[in-house]
């Protein structure tokens, strides 16, 4: 039973580890997936773009050479070699498909893979220049741009422009300029293959990072649950001696045939000592989760000088008692304020002093001082008691904490006012530290931020 006590949540964090994982690293996946397909279409966006204005611009040069030289009888006069390279007009025998010029060379007007065709105003070819593209169909005349597609599937990007006479603006012919799509394809193939090999070993590395962080997101919650189980064993513990002793002391009752007054009265005292022991109790936890969920109420502006003096007339009796000499050290002006609940300021310190009164053995001392430290106020509680190990002190303020491993009742405490004392400091803004040497003592600091 022990084994599946602490096997369960164990199991239960490791799955939530896993679906954890599972949802950062889909989630991741379908952010990068789409930013994989928005940087791919944008690159083809872009090279579609420039191809475009690269072809245009072609166009436009061959278009306004050939305005200027194209006669109405279809002539081309003075069109030059290196503007329409391996020019064929209709009728010539011209090799096909045309060889590169002899002088086209990287910084030639024509980098890419264009051809050029004009048409007459018939729809007729007229010439030929540049690459041949085979088998690629001439398209219609009209003005504008078109995708075309060759039986090898082989895509094409071509313009179209008319091409008018100077002077009346009658049709010449019409230009077809347009190049192959087979480099932009083979970049773009190039562009997937870098995608595809990258997005699973990104994902590789993703989904360890993901594991990594849920670990992390999870152990708070894991420590937390591990604390909250600590502390209902311990609040169990708790609640069940003073409960057991009530109903022990009952059943006792009950056995007797008859019962006198003065055993009566007995019981019934051990009756109300055990309820006003759970009630004390409930009080404390009660005080400790309200501290947890919201700030303290009824703030006020509290002198620390007259909190202080308080303190050390109410537990002088409990001194003397234990015959240790509690000490006051403060300053009388200027007045030391902070802003906060008073109640739970006057618990705070009397939780702390009263430790130290309780840890102390007799004859020895214990010392309140406050001063004024960088606008916060220090109020150090030390004392000459058996001192706090270094391993316990990490622990002393946890909540059912007892540095006796027996858990003793001699004291009667419940391990519970260092805790509330820490939980008031912190619902304040502030904190409390503890510094401590084995048989020389412990020496508790509180601060507060000045009002």
């Amino acid at each position: 039973m022990a084994w599946d006590t602490a096997s369960k949540p164990h199991s239960l964090f490791r799955r939530s580890r896993w679906q954890l994982t599972v949802w950062y690293s889909g989630v991741m996946a379908v952010v990068l997936g789409l930013s994989g397909l928005g940087v791919y279409e944008a690159i083809a966006h872009a090279h579609r773009v420039t191809a475009d204005r690269e072809l245009k611009s072609v166009a436009e040069t061959v278009h306004d050479a050939l305005e200027q030289s194209l006669t109405n009888q279809g002539d081309m006069v003075g069109v030059s070699p290196n503007l329409l390279p391996n020019l064929c007009v209709a009728g010539d025998n011209c090799p096909v498909p045309f060889e590169p010029a002899a002088d086209h060379h990287s910084g030639h007007l024509y980098r890419g893979s264009y051809y050029i065709r004009v048409l007459a105003p018939t729809g007729e070819l007229m010439a030929t220049a540049g690459l041949y593209p085979q088998a690629l169909p001439i398209a219609g005349t009209e003005p504008g741009w078109e995708t075309l597609q060759d039986e090898a599937g082989n895509r094409y990007r071509q313009v179209t422009l008319p091409i008018t006479d100077l002077d009346d603006q009658a049709l010449l012919g019409t230009l077809l300029v347009g190049r192959s799509f087979s480099d932009f394809a083979a970049y773009l193939r190039m562009i997937r293959w870098i995608i595809g090999l990258s997005v699973p070993m990104t994902m590789g590395l993703i989904a360890l990072a993901s594991w990594w962080l849920a670990g992390l997101a999870l152990a708070p919650v894991q420590g937390s649950y591990r604390k909250i189980q600590q502390f209902t064993a311990d609040a169990a513990h708790e609640l069940r001696t003073p409960l057991a002793a009530v109903q022990a002391t009952a059943e006792s009752v009950m056995r007797l045939p008859e019962i006198s007054d003065a055993d009566a009265r007995e019981m019934l005292q051990v009756i109300n000592r055990q309820s006003q022991r759970l009630t004390h109790l409930v009080s404390d936890l009660l005080l400790l989760s309200r501290l947890d969920t919201q700030a303290p109420a009824l703030t006020t502006r509290c002198c620390l000088q007259d909190l202080l003096s308080d303190i050390e007339e109410e537990l002088a009796a409990l001194a003397l008692a234990k015959n240790i000499h509690l000490q006051l050290n403060q300053p009388a002006q200027p007045p030391i304020s902070v802003m906060g609940n008073e109640a739970h300021l006057y618990r705070l310190v009397v939780n702390v002093v009263s430790n130290a009164l309780q840890h102390s053995t007799a004859g020895g001392k214990v010392v309140m001082a406050l001063m004024q430290q960088d606008r916060q106020a220090w109020i150090t509680v030390a004392d000459t008691g058996t001192g706090i190990d270094p391993e316990d002190q990490a622990r002393i303020f946890d909540r059912f904490y007892r540095v006796e491993k027996d858990r003793s009742r001699h004291s009667g405490g419940s391990g519970l006012g260092l805790a509330i004392a820490r939980a008031i400091a912190l619902a304040h803004g502030g904190d409390i530290q503890v510094q401590s040497t084995i048989e020389l003592g412990s020496t508790f600091t509180i601060k507060l931020a000045i009002a």
